[in-house]
């Protein structure tokens, strides 16, 4: 179960994301020359995207709302998501939760690169998509970057890097939280503090 007051939040996240992806949204424009010349430009939203969400080491309902709902305000008919389940086969509530705010289509229980096989090539369950959008580890990146061609993606995001150089001076409530923002993404997250302060580093 999620907690009432997370929801909350979750929600107030979707509502900011809307506001921000509604102004980038782009209308065609269509031209008429004097001597008969037509030009112009449709700008028309892909039939399916495919949302990779992690859930392995840890459960971002960030990402499921980030990249789902650009997606919805494009107008893609169908966004479907793969996220790997716990030892249990079970997905975790939060990511349901944010899902269901988000409005995604169809949820599968399938994480890694194959997850993003799936996506791109299609299975007897699973529909091939036009585009995967969604960070993952190592293999989820490789993946994506041998697909690319076959499906549009939105980037390669592996495992994260992050490099603070920081004198005694600094806040290391802050630094800690930069630095866990990065090391949470993955185990070979490379999260890297560079200080003269003994002290400092101590703290964070």
């Amino acid at each position: 179960l999620v907690e009432p007051r997370f929801l909350e939040v979750l929600e107030k996240a979707a509502a900011n994301i809307r506001k921000y992806h509604e102004q980038q949204k782009r209308d065609g424009f269509h031209l008429e020359e004097s001597n008969g010349v037509v030009m112009g430009q449709r700008v028309l939203p892909v039939d399916k995207a495919g949302l990779y969400v992690p859930g392995g080491t840890a459960a971002y309902p960030s990402t499921v709302l980030m990249d789902s709902i650009p997606a919805k305000i494009a107008g893609v008919p169908e966004v479907v998501m793969v996220t790997p389940p716990n030892s249990e086969g079970k997905i975790n509530p939060v990511i349901l939760a944010a899902a269901k705010i988000a409005g995604i289509n169809k949820i599968f229980k399938v994480g890694g690169a194959q997850a993003i096989a799936a996506l791109a090539y299609g299975t007897e369950s699973i529909p091939k998509v036009d585009k995967i959008v969604g960070p993952g580890n190592a293999f989820v990146a490789e993946a994506k970057k041998q697909v690319f061609g076959l499906v549009s993606i939105d980037m390669i995001a592996g495992p994260s890097e992050i490099l603070i150089v920081a004198d005694g001076a600094s806040n290391p409530r802050h630094l800690a939280a930069d630095l866990l923002s990065q090391a949470e993404h993955d185990k070979l997250a490379s999260a890297v503090l560079v200080t003269e302060s003994e002290a400092l580093a101590k703290a964070v």
